[in-house]
């Protein structure tokens, strides 16, 4: 369920910010690749630094340096409107 939320709240958060209105479908398409992608490659990168290193260290040290990128990316985003 939370994974709901969060989804929902994000596509709308992407549908206000778009600079564009006609073309909404091509920016609304590359921001579903981008999350597509995320999902794709995550596994193949985390299984390659598991063999690489042997353990989960730096998978996890990764994943949070990457939720701190985008946690700064997001923060200049005060209004969406």
């Amino acid at each position: 369920m939370a994974a709901g939320r969060y989804l929902a709240v994000d596509q709308a958060l992407l549908i206000d910010v778009l600079p564009d209105k006609q073309a909404a479908g091509r920016d609304l398409g590359l921001g579903s690749m981008s999350f597509s992608f995320g999902q794709a490659i995550g596994p193949v990168v985390a299984a390659q630094l598991v063999a690489l290193t042997g353990g989960y260290g730096v998978v996890r040290v990764l994943s949070l340096l990457t939720a701190v990128a985008a946690a700064a990316a997001v923060m200049p985003v005060k209004k969406v409107r």
